[in-house]
């Protein structure tokens, strides 16, 4: 049995949830294992289910754990976080976080451009545009399906190892980036989506619509990124004080 004291200023289910995360931490539970029943963690910690439940809702809360309808409690995966404050890349993020970046090239083709393509790149009607898709991962595991569309002054792109940073690679090339904008929402897998991803078809996801432009403020790509959100999350640094109305 676990030790855990009845002391009045440190709760029991506060003391639970503490020796879980101690465990997570020395590597005794690892991510996406499921964890024992609230009965077999009463039996282990000497309580009863409520301080269990209690205890693991807490955890749930701070998303340190993570429920799974009809399946069980898990251990979360880290996330891997990326401010929307800076202008950084998938492999940039990865590596700053110190976790290994890959990619999986899928398909690179010319194609006639979409309208909102058109828009965004600001083309004519009728101009094709170089398609380039692509699956990120971040140690080992799907995150990211992307489809970038570049105007066809980008063309020598097709010639090159896509499977590496795309803007390392537009840097190496002299294009320099500047600023671009990003579009956030919500959409469920399809059929081809979840087997990417390997997660089920109809999970939500976050899609995410950019176009980046270089230094000069011409676009170089509109891209949409369809995003696993168990595996991956934006961050806004709030620089303003908040005030009440």
């Amino acid at each position: 049995m676990a030790e855990v004291t009845r002391d009045k200023s440190n709760p029991l289910y506060i003391q639970i949830a503490e020796d879980i995360k101690s465990r997570i931490g020395r590597g005794e539970l690892l991510p996406n294992t499921r964890i024992p029943t609230e009965m077999e963690l009463g039996s282990h910690y000497g309580v009863s289910r409520i301080t269990v439940r209690k205890a693991l809702e807490l955890l749930v809360d701070e998303e340190v754990l993570v429920r799974k309808q009809q399946i069980g409690t898990f251990i979360s995966d880290k996330k891997l976080s990326r401010s929307l404050n800076s202008f950084m890349g998938f492999s940039q993020t990865c590596e700053m976080a110190g976790d290994r970046p890959g990619t999986r090239f899928l398909s690179g083709e010319l194609v006639t451009a979409a309208s909102s393509h058109r828009e965004a790149l600001r083309i004519p009607e009728g101009e094709t545009v170089i398609r380039i898709r692509r699956l990120r991962y971040c140690n080992d595991l799907p995150v990211i399906l992307e489809e970038n569309h570049f105007p066809r002054r980008y063309a020598w792109l097709l010639a090159e190892d896509l499977n590496a940073s795309l803007h390392q690679l537009l840097q190496s090339h002299g294009v320099v980036l500047g600023n671009g904008t990003k579009t956030i929402g919500v959409c469920y897998a399809t059929k081809e989506e979840a087997q990417w991803l390997e997660i089920k078809e109809k999970d939500a996801l976050i899609v995410s619509r950019d176009v980046v432009y270089d230094a000069d403020g011409e676009p170089v790509y509109s891209g949409r990124e369809i995003i696993n959100g168990d595996r991956y999350q934006y961050k806004i640094l709030a620089n303003s004080v908040w005030k009440e109305a």
